[in-house]
Parts: C-alpha cells; structure tokens; sequence
C-alpha cells in the first residue's frame, strides 16, 4: 500500500504523467482500496491507475483541464474496476460451459441471434432480393434506411416521382411475391 501512496504513472509514450494528475489519483488509493479489497495485486492497481492518468492526460490534451479532476477520476476508477472484476468471473462461467460440455448443455442454452424465425426472415429477404434489379435494391436499400424520393432521386440522378414509381412497383413485387404466386416480373 505503501508503494501506491506514491504513484508513478508513465503516458503511452513512456514520458510521466502531469503531476497534478498524479496527485489527484493519489488521493484516491485509499478510497480505491476500501471500495474493491478484492483487488489486491499491487501491480494490478499501479496499471489501473496508470490507465486512468493516461485518460485524463487524454482528455485534457484534448478539451483543456478537467473541472472536477478527482470526479472524472473517481468514475473511470469505478467502471475500470468493475470491468476487471466482471471480467473474472466471465472468465470462471466460460471455464464451467467449457467442463460440462455436451449436447444436453448444448440443447439448454438460450439463443439470442439465429433463431428460427430469424433465419426465416433472412431467407426470405435473400429470396426477394434476389428477384430485385440493381436499381430497384438501391432504391429499396435507401428506403429502408429512411431516405426520402427527392434524396434518392438525387443519388440515382432523377426525380422524385421516378423514385416514387419504382417504390410502387417494388411494393407490387413483394405483394406477388409474398402472396405465393412466386412471380415478380
């Protein structure tokens, strides 16, 4: 603990860390040390700190002296911290999955991406995009992705009205298509 009262941070070019920013981090240890005892490694705490006096040093070159120094600190400390101790028990759930492997684990894992209706939809989407010319995807990419006609037609090179013909169609298309008449030509 003794070691830590006197920080010795170096930036990401190896050169020390402003002296203020130090003695800011410095007044944190023991708040740190009660807050997480199960962080004990010394070695451990000196990078943590030492990357917080890298974020502030950052920061600062980057928007000018922080106003409340030791707040900023305090809350990267804090979210530093709890990631590195979420991440070790991460690390013992994937060591268990791992040890009780099998297909019953395997048949009791919940899904959150790829299920079925999910590769469905995306089936289904492949299909009709499949039927659709380049212009018509364009137009239909663009739609999508909130657009308007006269933004898109800018980007194809006509007009607003034009863009608003082939959404119809593409309309019609997807109708037959989905109906089950397979055709959409």
């Amino acid at each position: 603990m003794e070691q830590l009262q006197k920080l010795e941070l170096l930036d990401e070019n190896g050169k020390p860390i402003d002296g203020r920013i130090v003695a800011t981090l410095s007044r944190l240890v023991s708040r740190f040390r009660r807050q997480f005892p199960t962080i004990r490694d010394e070695v451990e705490i000196q990078e943590l700190f030492e990357r917080v006096g890298q974020r502030m040093a950052t920061r600062e070159r980057a928007s000018g002296t922080l106003e409340r120094p030791s707040g900023y600190a305090w809350a990267a400390l804090r979210r530093i911290a709890i990631s590195k101790l979420r991440g070790g028990s991460i690390e013992l759930h994937r060591r268990r999955v791992e040890v009780q492997g099998g297909p019953d684990l395997v048949s009791r894992l919940q899904t959150f991406d790829g299920t079925p209706e999910q590769i469905e939809r995306s089936i289904l989407l492949a299909e009709i995009r499949a039927q659709l010319t380049p212009d018509e995807e364009l137009v239909c990419a663009s739609k999508l992705a909130g657009y308007s006609s006269e933004e898109i037609g800018r980007l194809r090179g006509s007009s607003a009205g034009a863009v608003d013909v082939v959404v119809t169609r593409l309309r019609q298309k997807l109708r037959a298509f989905v109906n089950g008449d397979g055709r959409t030509g």
